[in-house]
């Protein structure tokens, strides 16, 4: 990208540093008409997807020029001199909404057409009166060309014909080739449509003379004249079938031993027996059509293989009886010989009929369509519908500035810099909505595809990360997001919580955390971390020592009542020795601990008493500090580039999530002004509880201070 623009010397610039990143502000259309000079290192972001961001997808498509889902910075930088070649009054994009129509350059050929495309798509939906079109005004092209028979596109509808030829010629059009939408979404046919569908006519009608040719030079290509298709269709449905049936019984005049094998074993009909026959079955229809003997004439009324009667019925009437072959009750081998050989010309001419859909009109319909003019009728109405593409492409431009004067400077503010992010009343693009969750509202959710994909990068953005997936009963397909905690602890944040999460749309979805990515969350969470593990040591520690001693002192009973059932006499006091033991180690373990608070007083006994609080506090941060430290150089790290690039973006700077910031991103639930709070139950009592335990700890303090001092 060539940046030696000499206007780069000419515009002044003004930066705000956010996010530890310098981030340009884009205030006016002179800024917009200079970004091209600014240096792209400078822009936040490098390039984006299309897909998966809180804005419309389709203006984003305009701009994705080569059609790769994402938009890079020559993109965006085409669809900024795109809108402002288009606009008298580029101003108004920084006010977005409806766009005006007194905005719109008229001094140049492209904005006057814009202009005038927008005028008469309000008079087509009876808004001439107004002085803005907005986006699903100008997208409605249901609402501008429903009136109207022709729109541009090279596309006619049904209702654009006129005549009952030309309605039948559409009608067959559509049969063969099938239909195409044009721009107000309604079926027709198109130039291409028309070229194929009167080419395959003459194809076919060239080929079906060739046929009469030869059966007029003495080639008997129809032997049933025009019902002789219909016919071979017949045959062919039946001919191997019965090719097979008089194979076998050659065969079996052969050699009679070969009869019985021919006619298959019993046992397979004692394996079908039992199955549903108002089905076809497959085993049935892989028997011979008949019962196979030496000799044996085909049976064609009756004893035939019921899997193949519908279609020897259907053969008989349609071949042998026109043919007056046979004498319709059987067909022996020299008959169904010379049925064959009154197809063999039509079978060749048949091989060379060219592949097409036409064949369904039948000849005669084909031939009417040939020698009329409707070919030349209908290239005339889609000549006159073309005609119009100039004037009716400008309302798509209509549409794209639009969707510019709408989205664009919004775009520009989640790309160029992040300022939407940053802002605290307002939502970045990629912000796909809010998860409530374990009393907390996390504001920043990125749509992702795979979480196992995302977390890999997203784990280095420093940041605690909760995958969840979000599903619906009337959606079929869940998704997942990357929601990060910024505020708060992690205690019950565990795979398999659920909760809810509201989209940008406000839509409801349940959701389920599915994995989790842990980092720092908080500088409180980091201050009793050490003391909620120490806890844990302990209580996993006692635990274990309780176990392993319940388990002891039941194998101990156990090995204790079989001894005294052996021996009575000799080990009768054995268990009360064991439990004397345990209490005699107790008391040494409560004597240890003993010493252990004497010496701790007689140690503070020592100190005055300004020193006390300052031994507490010293060992408090003795134990918290390195937690807190490192929770903080990990917060003071935290970046939103690594969890955007994991989703498709490319991210230029580091685009810090600060304390503030994270403040703002996770919330706890607040009390609403004036609540009245009323404590009730096991609530209350633990209240209490507390408020007499910090009581106690204050009077037992002051008293060590009094009896000390």
């Amino acid at each position: 990208m060539d940046n030696s623009n000499d206007t780069s010397n000419s515009h002044f610039w003004r930066f705000r540093k956010v996010g530890k990143t310098f981030q340009v502000q884009l205030e006016s259309p002179e800024d917009l008409k200079h970004l091209r000079s600014l240096d792209p290192k400078l822009w936040v972001a490098l390039s984006c997807p299309v897909d998966g961001l809180e804005v419309d997808r389709q203006t984003l498509t305009l701009i994705d020029n080569n059609l790769d889902g994402r938009v890079r910075i020559e993109e965006i930088l085409a669809a900024i001199d795109w809108t402002l070649h288009r606009l008298s009054d580029p101003a108004s994009l920084f006010e977005g909404g409806d766009l005006p129509l007194a905005a719109i350059q008229s001094g140049n050929p492209e904005g006057k057409a814009i202009l005038t495309s927008a005028q008469q798509i309000l008079d087509n939906i009876n808004r001439s009166d107004s002085s803005t079109i907005s986006v699903a005004k100008a997208a409605d092209m249901r609402a501008i060309f429903g009136s109207s028979k022709f729109n541009g596109d090279g596309i006619i509808a049904r209702d654009a014909l006129e005549g009952d030829d030309l309605l039948q010629a559409f009608d067959d059009i559509v049969k063969v080739k099938g239909t195409v939408e044009d721009r107000s979404g309604r079926p027709g046919i198109d130039s291409a449509r028309v070229n194929e569908f009167m080419n395959e006519l003459r194809s076919y009608e060239k080929w079906w003379a060739q046929g009469e040719r030869d059966s007029a030079e003495g080639d008997e290509v129809f032997p049933l004249g025009a019902d002789t298709p219909k016919a071979f269709q017949a045959l062919i449905a039946v001919e191997k079938k019965i090719d097979d049936y008089f194979a076998r019984c050659r065969l079996a005049a052969f050699d009679g031993r070969a009869e019985g094998a021919l006619n298959r074993e019993a046992a397979l009909f004692d394996s079908v027996a039992k199955e549903d026959f108002s089905v076809s079955r497959e085993e049935v229809a892989g028997l011979p059509l008949a019962r196979v003997a030496p000799g044996k004439p085909l049976p064609i009324s009756q004893e035939v293989n019921p899997e193949w009667a519908a279609r020897i019925e259907n053969f008989r009437k349609t071949v042998l009886i026109p043919l007056s072959v046979g004498n319709g009750e059987e067909l022996i081998w020299d008959d169904w010989l010379a049925v064959r050989d009154e197809f063999v010309q039509f079978r060749k001419w048949h091989n060379a009929k060219p592949v097409s859909g036409v064949e369904q009109l039948g000849v005669e319909r084909i031939r009417a369509i040939l020698q009329s003019d409707q070919e030349e009728r209908l290239r005339m109405i889609i000549e006159d519908e073309t005609k119009l593409a100039d004037r009716m492409k400008a309302v798509h431009e209509v549409e794209r500035l639009a969707r510019m004067h709408r989205d664009l400077i919004r775009i520009l503010r989640n790309y160029v810099n992040f300022e939407d992010f940053y802002e605290e009343q307002q939502e970045a693009i990629f912000q796909a909505g809010t998860l409530y969750l374990d009393g907390r509202e996390f504001r920043l959710c990125l749509k992702i595809t795979d979480p196992a994909k995302h977390s890999v990068l997203g784990s280095l953005s420093r940041t605690y990360l909760a995958y969840c997936e979000c599903k619906r009963k009337d959606v079929p397909q869940p998704f997942f997001v990357a929601a990060v905690v910024t505020a708060g602890d992690s205690a019950n944040l565990l795979v398999g919580r659920n909760g809810v999460f509201r989209d940008r749309s406000g839509r409801l979805w349940d959701s389920t955390i599915v994995r989790i990515v842990e980092n720092p969350i908080s500088i409180r969470e980091a201050f009793f971390m050490p003391y909620v593990r120490i806890g844990r040591f302990i209580g996993d520690q006692v635990e274990k020592w309780a176990s392993s001693r319940d388990a002891a002192m039941q194998k101990k009973l156990e090995s204790g009542v079989s001894t005294v059932a052996a021996k009575p006499q000799k080990d009768a006091f054995g268990p009360i020795g064991g439990m004397a033991a345990l209490l005699a180690a107790g008391g040494i373990a409560l004597g240890a601990i003993g010493a252990g608070l004497a010496s701790l007083f007689a140690t503070l006994g020592g100190l005055k008493y300004w020193e006390i609080p300052l031994v507490f506090i010293g060992l408090i941060l003795l134990i918290s500090l390195p937690s807190m430290f490192i929770a903080w150089m990990r917060l003071r790290r935290r970046t939103l580039a690594p969890l955007l690039d994991a989703a498709g973006w490319a991210v230029n700077g580091r685009t810090a999530i600060n304390f503030k910031l994270g403040s703002l991103l996770t919330r706890r639930a607040e009390l609403p002004p004036g609540a009245r709070i009323e404590i009730v139950g096991g609530a209350a009592a633990r209240t209490w509880l507390w408020v007499l335990l910090g009581f106690t700890v204050v009077i037992s303090c002051i008293g060590w201070g009094l009896i000390l001092f």
